[in-house]
């Protein structure tokens, strides 16, 4: 039996309307897919900017979630070191001003204040010019400065002052009666009534300026490092060392006693012992700049 009309219309129209509803449901699956990729894409971008620091910002730490996840971030920063009086150590060391114990504490990273106490003594016999002579070298001195470290490291310029200054040479001497000596190139003879003696000495200032540079920290800002082993090179201005020779008893022109004399009361005997005093002076002002050259051992507590 033909269809009608009627069912043929409806059946043309189910074959038109199935295909165009499925079509629109496959768009529509594709468009919630692509949608879903792009929300995916943009939340994945927008938590790599907020994992992502700037350039410059500190170090972070991150504070998690009850869920575990990270929720923010928050910046970690290192806290400063006080440095004043931080590191404190002891040391030891030689030098032309004696054997020298002291201490050292730290002001800054690149400052440390150190002082020290200097001692050395030492005795020597002789003869001079037909003197027979003891010298005695007593030095006793504290110091303290400032060690400068320009570039953090090893190099340091250390600016002070020396004080306290005890330091002094005394020569005591004499001549038996009947020797001959020798003053400014003139020779006398010793009287047998009062033999010949002889009296020196130099004093130091009291306060005196040091400058010294070197290699080495009595404080090493290594936490691990405890001993340091320092050298330094620099001078201390000692200026003007004032030098007292005096020559006291009876001189004679020959072994047998004859002309006679006080020193005293001989003016030709006086400048000889003045000219010969103006030149061991000279000798002296050599040390104007009073020569520190120092090594030795510390270690920081």
């Amino acid at each position: 039996m033909l269809p009608s009309v009627r069912q043929m219309a409806l059946a043309i129209l189910a074959f038109a309307v199935i295909p165009m509803c499925f079509a629109q449901r496959l768009s529509s699956s594709a468009l919630s897919a692509a949608t879903d990729s792009a929300s995916t894409n943009s939340s994945s971008s927008r938590i790599g900017v907020d994992l992502e620091p700037a350039a410059g910002t500190p170090p972070a730490s991150a504070e998690p979630s009850a869920e575990g996840a990270v929720r923010n971030q928050r910046p970690a920063y290192a806290a400063s070191r006080t440095w004043l009086f931080a590191e404190n150590g002891i040391g030891t060391f030689v030098s032309p001003l004696g054997l020298g114990i002291g201490a050292a504490t730290t002001l800054s990273e690149s400052l440390n204040l150190r002082a020290t106490g200097n001692l050395f003594g030492y005795n020597v016999n002789g003869v001079s010019q037909g003197v027979n002579y003891q010298g005695d070298l007593s030095f006793r001195s504290v110091q303290a400065g400032i060690d400068w470290f320009p570039w953090r490291k090893s190099f340091h310029l250390s600016p002070g002052v020396l004080f306290y200054n005890q330091n002094r040479i005394t020569v005591h001497g004499g001549v038996a009666a009947g020797e001959s000596f020798t003053v400014n190139g003139a020779t006398y003879y010793s009287g047998a009534a009062d033999p010949v003696t002889l009296y020196g000495n130099v004093n130091f200032r009291r306060t005196s300026p040091m400058l010294t540079l070197g290699w080495g920290n009595w404080l090493p800002r290594s936490r691990a490092k405890h001993f340091s082993f320092p050298v330094d090179i620099g001078f201390a201005y000692v200026g003007e060392l004032p030098l007292t020779l005096t020559f006291t008893g009876v001189v004679c022109d020959t072994p047998a006693d004859v002309n006679c004399r006080s020193i005293d009361s001989d003016p030709t005997v006086q400048q000889n012992i003045a000219a010969q005093r103006k030149k061991y002076q000279n000798d002296l002002d050599y040390v104007r700049f009073y020569p520190i050259i120092s090594t030795g051992v510390s270690y920081k507590f």
